[in-house]
């Protein structure tokens, strides 16, 4: 169906292992605004605006919007959200915490570069690491997440990226 393409970016971008970062310019509306959200890190355009604007035209979200907003913001905030269509700015996003970065127009796709430039400097395992414990942990229980971090703490540390950080570290 029409949701078909969307709805696989959406689920690949969450099992992706490396990180996903969305550079925003103008408007992230509806499923813009999804695939956003489903993204690891988002840099925006100070002139982008982001809404979820269904419940505008008499429609119900899509593209995981209602999963990815109730998972990172308050419910009275996500109702807000969803059910006025309420339009939001790069800086209120990022002060939702939903954006990392605000850029100058025109700029949001270099600042994601350089972004991702930075996460390169970091090991891909690590990274795989935590993405995967960031996804699972609204759901697991408290032991359930120590013992996923101890195995991918053991793992990490016995992979060959490992102890070069442990000696860069001790220097």
């Amino acid at each position: 169906g029409m949701d078909e393409g969307l709805h696989s970016w959406i689920e690949a971008s969450h099992a992706w292992s490396t990180p996903v970062i969305a550079a925003v310019e103008g408007a992230g509306a509806g499923a813009g605004f999804s695939v956003a959200l489903a993204c690891d890190m988002v840099v925006a355009a100070d002139n982008a605006v982001f809404v979820m604007a269904y419940s505008n035209v008499g429609l119900s979200p899509d593209g995981g919007g209602s999963w990815a907003l109730a998972r990172q913001l308050p419910r009275a905030t996500v109702m807000q959200l969803l059910m006025l269509g309420d339009r939001l700015g790069a800086a209120r996003m990022q002060a939702l915490g939903l954006v990392n970065e605000v850029a100058a127009p025109g700029t949001s796709v270099a600042a994601a570069l350089a972004l991702s430039g930075q996460l390169n400097q970091r090991a891909p395992n690590v990274l795989s690491s935590l993405k995967e414990l960031v996804n699972e942990a609204p759901t697991q229980p408290l032991h359930a997440q120590l013992r996923a971090e101890r195995d991918h703490f053991v793992r990490n540390l016995h992979h060959a990226n490992g102890g070069e950080g442990i000696a860069a570290f001790l220097e």
